[in-house]
């Protein structure tokens, strides 16, 4: 009788996790790329030195997001000079996968841009790209000159090792993770 109990109280709780889903907690994301609203109220509301600060703030920012908006829903794959395999997917909703022909795992913390350098309107720049991981993060650099895409790895805001590497959309590969 104790057992059957004991399996009931399993059961329900097994079902309650299912229909109740993940806590919010978890489904929020570490690494998000931020809107630069609050960068242009601060240029907004500051004066002096305070607003070039922000100004070079707001500028980066945007940069980041130029560059964001291009790697989202994307999948590159291809080798960097170094030998080392590419093959990551970055979704627009957060989510990312490294060595996708391997079922590597899918990242659910997200990911972001950082350090980007635009030139030529959005068509020539180079980038971090961040992701949270446990005991650390994923990093890897992205270059793209017109219609060559490079990815290396990122070092003091540097991308070593670049290697060309093939773009792909998978906006709807992405709607499923």
């Amino acid at each position: 009788m104790v057992a059957n109990r004991f399996g009931v109280f399993v059961l329900l709780a097994l079902l309650t996790a299912a229909l109740v889903g993940p806590s919010q907690a978890s489904a929020a994301l570490k690494y998000k790329q931020p809107t630069c609203g609050k960068f242009q109220k601060k240029v907004n509301n500051s004066t002096g030195a305070k607003k070039q600060s922000a100004k070079r703030a707001l500028k980066q920012c945007k940069a980041n997001m130029l560059v964001f908006k291009q790697v989202r829903n994307s999948h590159f794959v291809g080798t960097r000079s170094d030998g080392v395999e590419v093959d990551t997917i970055y979704c627009g909703n957060g989510k990312w996968q490294r060595d996708v022909a391997d079922d590597g795992e899918v990242g659910t913390n997200g990911w972001r841009i950082v350090d980007a350098k635009v030139k030529k309107g959005g068509t020539k720049f180079s980038a971090a790209i961040e992701a949270w991981i446990p005991g650390g993060k994923h990093s890897q650099g992205v270059i793209r000159n017109g219609d060559q895409w490079q990815i290396g790895y990122e070092f003091a805001g540097e991308v070593k090792s670049p290697g060309d590497v093939e773009k792909t959309n998978v906006a709807g590969a992405c709607a499923a993770f």
